[in-house]
């Protein structure tokens, strides 16, 4: 089978598995109301078969997430509800992370090769970003769970970055949220009536899920310091509590404010003090203004009550 039959039949696949999945309207078998009147049926089933419930699990959630289908966000709910935080997180974290891996793939083998020569000028910039910080870009993504991330999978078979990084950082990005999911999953089996909401752990969970774009944030920050400190070596001490480079008109107004404050400044300058408002802007523009003043009215002393006098212009000096 060429690559062109094999783009062709796993496109048919997928087709069928979308169109299935919506005529057989498989979706209300993905709601929380059914999972609520069904709880205690899996449960059952689970304690009876441990293995064979884990296993249904583990291919459902895969299908799910591999086809793109919706979904993905309930089966996390269930497994908590259906295995606790420590089963259920393993599950849904391997689960999800295996199906993401494949329609990662998918969108690889069907799209990457056409995008990439249909839109080459336009995704150079995009591409090279991508070999520098594609795994921060991926990283990052993942820790916000409100982004779709079955619009993530296929995005990232777009560009260039490997299979074995793409699988591993969606393992450790996607982490945080899973438990989160799965946490909540845990409370919501218990909600019976509309008092269960506002139950402590109830609560707890959704404080969770709110939590974690905002520690998103503060760990992409954190990430984004560590990566620019990796290549300097933190001192044990430091010698000065300022250090300004330029010792232009802001260098030194700066340098001298915080040499009254008492810090110890160090001033760096490469060239010259005072930058280019000393050297080659507003002082010595000034200074040639003068002279060209002091000429023009030389040459015009009689307009003034003086005798005219021949005026010999040296521009060197006026220059020195």
């Amino acid at each position: 089978m060429n690559s062109k039959t094999a783009k062709i039949a796993l496109f048919l696949v997928i087709l069928l598995a979308i169109g299935g999945f919506t005529y057989f309207d498989l979706g209300a078998y993905f709601s929380f109301e059914y999972l609520k009147s069904q709880q205690e049926v899996f449960k059952d089933h689970y304690n009876s078969n441990m293995l064979g419930t884990l296993l249904a699990y583990f291919l459902i959630y895969v299908t799910v997430t591999a086809f793109s289908l919706p979904g993905a966000a309930l089966l996390t709910l269930a497994a908590g509800s259906l295995f606790g935080v420590g089963i259920g997180t393993l599950m849904a974290s391997i689960s999800s992370t295996i199906g993401a891996t494949l329609a990662f793939l998918a969108s690889r083998f069907l799209l990457k090769d056409f995008v990439q020569n249909k839109f080459a000028g336009k995704l150079k910039a995009i591409n090279e970003g991508f070999e520098k910080e594609g795994s921060f870009y991926l990283f990052s993504l993942r820790l916000i769970p409100a982004f779709p991330f079955f619009v993530v999978n296929l995005v990232m078979g777009l560009f260039p970055i490997k299979t074995w990084q793409f699988f591993f950082i969606s393992q450790i990005g996607m982490l945080p949220g899973t438990i989160a999911y799965v946490n909540a999953g845990t409370q919501l089996g218990q909600i019976n009536s509309l008092t269960g909401i506002l139950s402590p752990g109830v609560l707890i969970s959704f404080a969770l899920l709110g939590a974690v774009p905002l520690i998103s944030k503060k760990i992409i920050q954190w990430m984004r310091v560590q990566k620019l400190l990796r290549p300097y070596k933190k001192p044990s001490s430091f010698d000065y509590n300022v250090v300004v480079v330029g010792a232009g008109s802001a260098g030194l107004v700066s340098s001298y404010i915080a040499a009254t404050l008492r810090a110890k400044v160090a001033l760096i300058e490469k060239h010259k003090m005072g930058g280019d408002c000393l050297n080659t802007g507003c002082v010595p523009s000034k200074a040639l203004i003068k002279s060209a003043k002091v000429a023009h009215i030389a040459r015009n002393a009689d307009k003034y009550g003086f005798s005219s006098q021949t005026l010999k212009v040296d521009f060197s000096e006026i220059q020195e």
